[in-house]
């Protein structure tokens, strides 16, 4: 891999983490593919797991969802190029359930895929129970 390539890619998925955890949705915007695919771990709570197509689709109903639930944030620590062009990023989601619940403390990796200096998709693993624990459904 050019180490140039990937040095553009550390830089423009740091910025991803930096507007997500701003909020920064002309950011998002200048940093999404129109056509960025999100894949959130099957078993988030909510219903946000699987996969949303297209950037507003993943704005609105994957963190968006997320965010109606949480106050949270991915704080990234090892950024490592993969041999297909990919960037796998770890790290932990840091926070808390808006409505009850507990801290959120729950490890991550993301596969980032970039295409043409955007970011076009987002593969993320997770503890998922470590999100149900920290915001629980609300009972009937």
């Amino acid at each position: 891999m050019d180490v140039n390539i990937s040095s553009q890619t550390v830089d423009l998925t740091r910025r991803l983490y930096d507007a997500l955890a701003a909020l920064d949705l002309a950011e998002l915007d200048a940093l999404l593919d129109p056509d960025f695919i999100g894949v959130l771990a099957v078993g988030m709570p909510f219903g946000v797991g699987g996969a949303h197509y297209g950037a507003d689709a993943m704005r609105r109903n994957g963190w968006g969802a997320i965010g109606q639930h949480y106050v949270a944030r991915a704080e990234p620590e090892q950024f490592a190029p993969l041999v297909d062009g990919r960037l796998l990023v770890t790290g932990r989601y840091v926070g808390r359930g808006r409505r009850g619940g507990g801290s959120l403390d729950a490890p991550f990796a993301h596969i980032i895929t970039v295409t043409d200096g955007r970011v076009s998709g987002l593969e993320q693993y997770t503890d998922t129970a470590r999100w149900v624990a920290a915001a629980p459904p609300a009972s009937s």
